[in-house]
Order: C-alpha cells, then structure tokens, then sequence
C-alpha cells in the first residue's frame, strides 16, 4: 500500500514506514459528549459486493486499525474516474484517509492525526482528485454505498454512510443515517454494504481488473464499539 503526503500537514514516520499526519484542520467539538473510555473491538466483520468476475485481478486494501492503531477509522475517500477517451463510467483509482478517534475523551472525538493511503491505481486514469469524507462533528462512518453499473460487473462510484450518536451519547443511531456526496457523481445501481449495529468501518478489501482498470469486487470490514 502506497502512502501519499498530504498537501497541508506535516508527516511523522512510524516505525512501521507508514507515514501519519499531524495538526488536521477538520477538527470539530463533538456534542453530545462521549462514553468514557469507549474502544473499538479486535472482532471484524465484513460485507461485500462481487461482480463474479475473475479475468486478471489484482487486490487492493487499507485497514486503518490494523495499519496505524485501535482509534482509526475509514472516513475519507479521493479517487479518480476512467482515463479521457474511455467510454465506460468507472472509479479507475481510489485512495483512503484513516483519521485517529480519541476514543477515551469526552469532547473531542478526532485527534488530528490522520493517514493517507493508495488503495489501488489503474494502469491509466484522468487527473484531478473526487473526494467524499464524513464530517467532523459527531460523524461516525458505518458503511457504503456504491453506485454499478447495469450488468453489475464494476464499481462506478462511492459515498460514506455515516451516523451521529444518539441522544444518550452512549450509542450510534445508526436508524438515523446520513450520507455523504457521491465521490463522482455518476449515476448507477446503489449496493449497500453496511456495518452491523454499533459497528464502524475500519477498512476495506478489493479486487481490480489490471487490464480494464475497474473495480471487480469490494469488501467491508467493520469492527464494533465497546462501551464501558
């Protein structure tokens, strides 16, 4: 996995070479305030969509608890569609942002600290970046949402589904959910990978096709919150 330095932040390497950055300026007080001492399980559990296709695949993933600590989560995404010229409406190249969650405070629920991965790149593709990310302010992501194509064979766009916690501040109210724009804008069919309840996305794995560059298969990890 390939780490990409962000454009306004500072990077400190870890000992694992994976690059954090520091002094994020999407810092927002949370309300209503956290659980005391709230932790992410080390259980996970997936979700998936698949196209069944199996011609010259290549994987692609990020796990931001597994990668950078217990406290990241999957909130962000940048991609970039189809090369100019192709026809086909697709997400040609995808990369993720892990930002750390201050799990034990009280009003303050996002350290700063966040990382910046490639999750996967087509051998070609257009510039300029499409972003989707959950807000800062009491947003916890808690699935996705892909829009296909009509013969269900590639991933045409992405958004975050996300929610607030409830009015307890002790759980999320994930019956409430929102959702983020459409990393693109490209219309489709929707497929709905979500986390079970009091779950939040931690990571994902996909499969790429290497010569037509599109997305052949995505799965969902989600891992649950503990709370005291």
């Amino acid at each position: 996995m390939r780490i990409i330095r962000s454009a306004f932040a500072l990077f400190a390497l870890s000992a694992a070479g994976c690059a954090i950055d520091a002094a994020d300026p999407d810092l927002a007080v949370d309300a209503p305030n956290l659980s005391e001492n709230w932790t992410i399980s080390g259980f996970a559990t997936s979700t998936a969509w698949n196209s069944g296709l199996v011609a010259n695949l290549a994987s692609g993933s990020i796990h931001c608890n597994l990668d950078y600590g217990g406290g990241y989560m999957l909130t962000d995404f940048s991609v970039n569609e189809e090369s100019i010229g192709n026809p086909a409406e697709f997400i040609a190249s995808m990369n993720g942002t892990c930002r750390e969650f201050d799990l034990p405070a009280l009003a303050l629920p996002r350290t700063g600290n966040f990382a910046y991965a490639n999750i996967f790149s087509a051998a070609s593709y257009s510039p300029g970046l499409h972003w989707t990310h959950v807000p800062a302010v009491d947003s916890y992501p808690i699935g996705l949402q892909l829009r296909v194509n009509g013969a269900n064979t590639h991933v045409k766009d992405v958004r975050i589904v996300y929610a607030h916690k409830d009015a307890t501040g002790l759980a999320l109210d994930a019956a409430a959910p929102f959702y983020t724009p459409w990393a693109i804008g490209y219309a489709g069919t929707i497929q709905s990978l979500s986390c079970p309840a009091q779950q939040v996305l931690t990571g994902l794995d996909l499969d790429y096709d290497t010569v037509a560059g599109q997305i052949r298969s995505l799965e969902i990890h989600c891992r649950g919150i503990i709370w005291p």
